[in-house]
């Protein structure tokens, strides 16, 4: 039992930023990325649709591999001469974005408010950003390729495009404000004065309430106006408005250039075309996603004449495809429920667990080590029973697995004894309560963000615990025999109630659990009526935090076991949201039941009232703003500086910056910056490490009693 190794393959599953996986080269070789990648379908079947000549999107959950096959593919098209291809990180280039790079300018004179000026400038920063990361990385990939060799013209025309090139992204990087972008902020700095005039209006006639909360709403109101993106996002939500907006920014750069030049390179190198993987932009606020798509890929996508193919990752639910036509790209999904659909819950349980041992089994074969060495396991079937409770444990999830051994390695191995079935459940519910749990109340409680934000993770928690609750009383009218009659009567033990069924109009209510792996869709079935519902189940380390069986019962009888009436929770989630939820106008601020809802859709939203508003779904939230208002925004942190100081903390020894970004989704450049803050707080001192000369960082005493008592 090699104990280092072990924490090197739980080390390489675990970590966010690993497309290239350099941090191993050492252990298994150059191109570790070639001698890991485990593709989930057999025969390497979404490595090759990402491969194909279509454009790509790539949909999953954090953690299901998407940076992992771009990095294959890209490996792959390396050996390919007839393509070059370029990838862009875009959160990370939207990460280094800061309000300072925007200048001040008098903008009276224009009637153009400071918010609408600001906020336009960091946008039109974002998007050329991209835009010159794409055109850096054609010219680096470009010379890499030696493309002057293959040019057909003298080696002054080569030179001259890639000085172009290089021209360009140096002025798509300049954000500044143009003439023809001037009456479209007018617009939307009239739109902002007229809303704010009208909330004005709105409080002013409900005095009573003003005054029973004058100080929750100053509070309200000062967040508001300081929140100088929101007021400007508001404008956008109007199709037409936004439609306006979108065609001035792409006007501001130059498309027509930037096709014709990659044009010029490809034909005249005799290539067949570019491929650009853009990565990570769902991160990415809604309407800065429906920019990137219509400003950037839309264009690349639609006007290069098959020149450029784009590839792009992102998460299921948050997808926009804009003026890209849908049908005439390929979207993958990395969710194991969408990737092993099967008649039979059992045939695609074991098509999941099938690449769950494959990707262990590869992981171990490239470090060298054996898995009988370290699982407990004396014949295949309970080594294949173990891998299907590591697929269970994780949802399939690689990060997951990762974060699991790494659990077990601290727990098990790293005190010379194998891994059992026992441990991985021990395990799973460790990482539940001492990572998933723990970091969603820590972000209602000391991250500063929108209120919006908190409310949408209050009303999750609030869906959860409503979930759990009807899952135990299920369990105890079935034990009670008030359900189901015969059927469950010969369960041995504790009948599991980890799965549900809903309605599918319900799955949008859902995905923000599922985004945080509290549920996962488990199956497309037909409950015993005959109409369409989907399965989820809860995260296994929540049930056992919670004390209740995960799964169902073995055997044949035992097949239809979700499609019982008793784990049909559709009315119950109904019920939350009539009790949590409204529609309302946002000019007469009139609010209609969620039955008109279907009939609002069909009117487009318009207010049935006041026909001058629109309508959208409010959260009821007077009790949960009371709370948020006694929080102390003293000592409040932007949230990737909460995931800074709780990866430490958990990790609970000094680390270097590119340590902790591999860990939180980001760059190490990024967490340098931010942790240098944080030691100005005097929550982190950071010290240079005398044995290797790297600047590391703890958590002070002050952070720990602050954040994790």
């Amino acid at each position: 039992m090699n104990i280092d190794k072990f924490s090197k393959i739980s080390e390489s599953l675990r970590q966010y930023r690993r497309a290239e996986l350099r941090d191993f080269e050492r252990e298994i070789g150059a191109k570790p990325i070639d001698q890991l990648y485990v593709d989930a379908l057999p025969g390497n079947a979404v490595l090759n649709s990402v491969l194909s000549s279509n454009t790509t999107f790539l949909l999953g959950r954090k953690g299901t591999g998407k940076s992992t096959v771009f990095a294959k593919a890209q490996s792959t098209l390396r050996e390919e001469k007839e393509i070059i291809s370029v990838y862009v990180d875009v959160k990370s280039l939207i990460e280094v974005l800061d309000n300072s790079e925007v200048p001040d300018k008098e903008l009276k004179t224009y009637g153009i408010s400071m918010v609408a000026y600001r906020s336009h400038l960091l946008r039109k920063a974002m998007l050329g950003r991209v835009i010159a990361e794409l055109l850096k990385e054609v010219t680096v990939n470009s010379s890499k390729l030696t493309l002057l060799d293959r040019w057909r013209g003298v080696k002054k025309q080569y030179d001259d495009l890639m000085q172009n090139l290089s021209d360009i992204a140096l002025k798509v990087k300049s954000a500044k404000l143009e003439e023809h972008e001037i009456p479209i902020l007018q617009k939307i700095s009239s739109q902002i004065r007229q809303q704010k005039q009208k909330e004005k209006s709105s409080q002013a006639t409900n005095t009573a309430a003003v005054k029973s909360k004058a100080s929750l709403i100053n509070v309200s109101m000062n967040a508001e106006l300081s929140e100088s993106s929101k007021d400007f996002d508001k404008t956008l939500d109007d199709a037409e408005t936004y439609n306006e907006y979108s065609d001035v920014v792409l006007k501001s750069f130059p498309f027509g250039e930037i096709i014709e030049q990659i044009q010029s390179l490809i034909s005249e190198a005799g290539l067949l075309r570019l491929v650009v993987f853009f990565d990570d932009f769902s991160e990415l606020n809604f309407v800065d996603q429906r920019l990137f798509v219509d400003v950037v890929l839309s264009p690349l996508n639609n006007s290069s004449n098959e020149a450029v193919k784009l590839k792009v990752s992102a998460y299921p639910g948050r997808v926009y495809y804009g003026k890209i036509d849908p049908g005439k790209a390929d979207t993958i999904s990395l969710d194991f429920s969408d990737l092993y659909e099967s008649n039979e819950v059992q045939e695609m349980e074991r098509s999941a667990a099938d690449y769950a041992e494959r990707l262990i089994m590869t992981r171990f074969k490239a470090f060298d080590v054996e898995l009988s060495d370290y699982f407990d396991f004396s014949s295949d079937l309970e080594r294949s029973e173990m891998m299907k409770l590591l697929f269970q444990a994780s949802f399939n999830v690689p990060r997951i697995i990762g974060h699991l051994l790494h659990t077990l390695y601290l727990d098990r191995i790293s005190k010379n004894q194998k891994i059992t079935n026992a441990s991985i459940r021990l395990a799973s519910k460790k990482y539940y309560e001492g990572t998933i749990e723990k970091y969603f109340d820590r972000m209602n409680r000391y991250a500063l963000e929108p209120f919006e934000n908190k409310l949408d993770r209050h009303n999750q928690n609030e869906l959860l615990k409503l979930l759990i609750k009807e899952a135990k009383d299920v369990k105890k009218r079935i034990l009670n025999g008030k359900v189901g009659g015969s059927y469950f009567a010969d369960i041995p033990g504790t009948p599991p109630t980890s799965h549900f069924i809903v309605n599918p109009e319900l799955e949008v209510v859902l995905a923000s659990l599922e985004q945080n792996f509290f549920v996962s869709r488990y199956k497309k079935v037909s409950d015993k009526d005959g109409a369409d519902v989907i399965v989820y189940a809860l995260f296994l380390g929540l049930c056992e935090s919670e004390r209740m069986a995960w799964g169902y019962p073995e055997g044949r009888h035992y097949r239809q076991y979700f499609r019982q009436r008793c784990f049909d929770y559709t009315r119950v989630v109904h019920q939350f949201l009539s009790r949590n939820k409204t529609i309302k106008c946002n000019y007469c601020s009139a609010c209609h039941s969620m039955d008109l809802k279907a009939s609002l859709e069909l009117y487009k939203w318009r207010c049935p009232d006041c026909s001058e508003g629109i309508c959208t779904i409010t959260n009821l939230s007077d009790d949960f703003k009371d709370e948020v208002g006694k929080l102390d925004q003293g000592i409040m942190l932007e949230p990737v500086e909460l995931e800074i100081v709780s990866v430490i903390n958990d990790e609970n020894r000094r680390m270097r910056a590119g340590e902790i970004s591999a860990l939180i989704d980001t760059t190490h450049q990024l967490v340098g910056r931010r942790t240098s803050k944080l030691q100005d707080m005097g929550l982190i001192v950071k010290e240079r490490d005398e044995r290797d000369n790297h600047m590391k960082s703890t958590i002070t005493q002050r952070c720990k009693d602050t954040y994790f008592m």
